[in-house]
């Protein structure tokens, strides 16, 4: 999923993309987050999450994305 997540941060110019490493150093920030699922994809509008994808789900998540975007 990361050449895929690499590819749409170079489509969607517009879009900020981050990638958070959900190892030990960082297990207290994704339980903060309410990550449970890797991969989990936060989609923020205004500072508040509008969407969430989890799993691999790469056309969910370009679904998510341009719905997003669109409105």
């Amino acid at each position: 999923m990361a050449p895929k997540f690499q590819d749409l941060s170079e489509k969607y110019l517009d879009v900020v993309f981050l990638k958070l490493d959900c190892n030990q150093d960082n297990k207290p920030l994704a339980k903060e987050l309410g990550i449970k699922v890797v991969p989990t994809f936060k989609i923020l509008k205004d500072k508040k999450v509008v969407k969430e994808v989890t799993g691999a789900k790469f056309d969910d998540l370009v679904h998510a994305i341009d719905t997003v975007r669109s409105s």
